[in-house]
């Protein structure tokens, strides 16, 4: 019953006509859209329609939730899901958005030794729990340009992540070959960007990647919808598997 009552409800969120200023909003902080065929910029608008009808918008630190708010990361969300069916990030339970970089005194350091007067600065974060946390002015600069970094991409991949019950870098595919060949390629690169990293070598994969695996997915998700053309030349397996786990190819979209 609640399947059927679904169905029927977004039946009719899809019939609304978007408001007129959708599209210069999708334009100006959702860069691939002016590039955007007609059926993807149609599946695109669809999955803003839904997000902003169903998910919890909720403004902190003082900060009011507009329109252009909520078509933005929605927008920057639906690049993740254009390969998709009937899944609109349901199980994101809020999505809690602040004027500023997100600050939180620390008291612990990576060993657990106590620690004082440490402020960490964050532009985001996702949670196990369903809820994604995201600085305004951090989407607005990712979505405005593709430069290989997009907050909103980033922190929806970890919700992805943690569809399996663990966000560990791990990804849940539909066939299990396709999982096996994700650990064996992703570790490899995992390990090629933390030499990387040390060594100071250029690479497409930002070095926050080389945090964990977990970062790893989500820098490298932020590479694929953002240079798909450079990752497929220079990392063309790991490529492949992310067109196989997101089941649509960027470069196609044009």
């Amino acid at each position: 019953m609640f399947d059927w009552f679904k169905k029927y409800r977004r039946r009719r969120i899809l019939r609304r006509q978007i408001p007129d200023d959708w599209i210069e909003i999708l334009n100006r902080n959702v860069a691939p859209f002016s590039k955007l065929n007609l059926s993807h910029r149609e599946k695109l608008i669809e999955c803003v329609k839904i997000m902003v009808a169903e998910r919890n918008f909720e403004g902190c630190n003082g900060l009011t939730i507009t329109g252009e708010i909520q078509v933005t990361i929605a927008g920057q969300a639906a690049l993740l899901l254009m390969g998709t069916e009937n899944y609109y990030f349901d199980t994101v339970s809020a999505i809690l958005v602040f004027p500023d970089v997100i600050a939180r005194e620390v008291t612990h350091d990576d060993q657990g030794r106590n620690i004082h007067g440490f402020v960490e600065t964050r532009a985001g974060e996702a949670y196990q729990t369903g809820q994604v946390v995201l600085s305004w002015p951090d989407v607005q600069a990712g979505g405005s340009r593709q430069d290989g970094y997009n907050l909103v991409i980033h922190e929806f991949a970890h919700h992805l992540d943690s569809l399996d019950g663990e966000m560990g870098g791990f990804i849940p595919f539909d066939d299990s070959r396709d999982a096996q060949r994700w650990e064996q390629i992703s570790t490899r690169e995992f390990e090629q960007l933390v030499e990387a990293k040390q060594n100071r070598y250029k690479t497409l994969f930002s070095y926050y990647g080389a945090t964990n695996r977990a970062e790893f997915f989500a820098v490298a998700s932020e590479a694929f919808f953002e240079k798909p053309k450079r990752f497929r030349a220079e990392h063309s397996q790991l490529y492949e598997l992310l067109k196989r786990f997101y089941k649509t190819d960027p470069l196609d979209w044009a």
